[in-house]
């Protein structure tokens, strides 16, 4: 019975350090996801936790390197990727991996366009300008016929009933 209940904590103990390994590594990428507007600049950086000198790059969404990319708006240095003027096409999931391509993050990057509100602002304006034209015509108009009362309260003769 003792052998049994050896054997027994000898497997249990197994167990329990088994579990309590470490996950396969994997690289983390900050920020994992990206919102921003056309025209603005967007930055992803890529490491490794447990090695920073392992060498990373990064992919277009199609799965080419970013790093032979001829559009000077994109740069991939030392694990961050810099994408700068944002345009609507830049939108997608850009791929952080390493040479031998067996390790990979995703990083989201969603572009959004802004409408302009030109037409909306210059109807406010017209609709403002409008009514402080009324407000000034009713100012106007009060002063006028105050001195129309004024005029006629001067040339009616009193009346003196006695």
């Amino acid at each position: 019975m003792i052998a049994y209940q050896g054997t027994l904590l000898t497997i249990l103990l197994i167990i329990s350090l088994a579990s309590g390994q470490e996950e396969d590594p994997t690289l983390k990428i900050t920020p994992s996801k990206v919102a921003a507007q056309v025209g603005e600049n967007a930055e992803f950086e890529c490491s490794f936790p447990d090695n920073e000198s392992l060498n990373v790059f990064w992919l277009f969404p199609n799965n080419t390197a970013v790093n032979q990319s001829i559009d000077s708006r994109f740069e991939d240095s030392d694990g961050t990727l810099s994408i700068s003027d944002l345009v609507q096409g830049d939108e997608g999931e850009y791929i952080c991996t390493t040479m031998t391509r067996d390790m990979n993050a995703t990083a989201t990057l969603k572009i959004y366009v802004m409408p302009s509100y030109f037409t909306e602002a210059m109807i406010v304006m017209g609709i403002n300008i409008v009514l402080v034209l009324i407000f000034i015509g009713c100012g106007i108009n009060q002063y006028v016929q105050t001195r129309k009362e004024k005029k006629t309260n001067l040339r009616k003769p009193a009346n003196l009933d006695i």
